[in-house]
């Protein structure tokens, strides 16, 4: 199977109804790429893969060219993939094997569970907001 196809297990970064935001770990994607912009002038450092010693060795050595410039934007960039989520209907729940639910109970876990949450945080808050009217 194509790795584009089904991505491999990964933690993931934000879960929604639908997708899954996680960080790309595929073959030849680095954790991380950092590089630096000098506040001052705009120099860049060029870009180093997984290591930040680079980055940092060279805004060493811009501020010796120049001690004037001391200011720097370092960033560091990660690959990030969204792919469709694996709902409880569709597979065997990852512990413990139970079978996936019903669908329609699948659904209305989906639609009202968020809800419900929602509805309890409400009335948590209120009956605080009551208590202090005493």
């Amino acid at each position: 199977m194509n790795e584009w196809e089904r991505p491999p297990a990964r933690s993931p970064i934000i879960r929604s109804a639908d997708w899954v935001l996680s960080e790309e770990r595929g073959a030849g994607a680095p954790r991380a790429i950092y590089g630096a912009e000098c506040m001052t002038c705009g120099d860049r450092s060029t870009l180093a893969d997984d290591d930040a010693q680079p980055v940092a060795v060279w805004c060493i050595f811009h501020t010796q060219q120049d001690p004037h410039h001391d200011l720097f934007l370092v960033r560091a960039e990660k690959h990030w993939r969204v792919h469709p989520r694996e709902h409880e209907d569709e597979t065997e729940d990852g512990e413990g094997g139970r079978p996936a639910s019903h669908p329609i109970v699948a659904f209305f876990d989906r639609a009202f569970g968020p809800s419900f949450v929602g509805l309890m945080c409400l009335l948590t808050a209120l009956s605080g907001y009551l208590l202090a009217l005493n």
